[in-house]
């Protein structure tokens, strides 16, 4: 298990006043969950990533700074619980949270 936390500069995320916090995926075999809620600092987003697969934290910081570079997550608190994801549902388990939040 590979823990780890980092924040990346991003817009500020307009927050819903009635959903305090969005949940996406589920936590398997080649998948993982994603957790958004309110986080401390207004202009980045806040990552706590935890993995079974060790290693692959280059990879994941690639992914998570690409995510906040191209949408607005300042100020969200972003926790992942992984279990062998490829990136590109990293990036869709993000995406997915994010609109669950701002269309709920």
């Amino acid at each position: 298990m590979e823990k780890f936390q980092k924040s990346f500069p991003s817009a500020p995320l307009a927050w819903p006043a009635k959903t305090p916090w969005a949940l996406a995926g589920v936590v398997g075999s080649g998948n993982l969950e994603v957790l958004l809620e309110p986080g401390t600092t207004p202009d980045a987003a806040e990552y706590d990533v935890q993995t079974s697969f060790p290693g692959y934290q280059d990879s994941w910081l690639a992914a998570l700074s690409d995510f906040s570079t191209h949408y607005a997550l300042g100020g969200a608190k972003v926790t992942i619980h992984d279990q062998g994801a490829a990136p590109i549902v990293i990036k869709m388990r993000l995406r997915q949270a994010l609109d669950q939040l701002i269309h709920p």
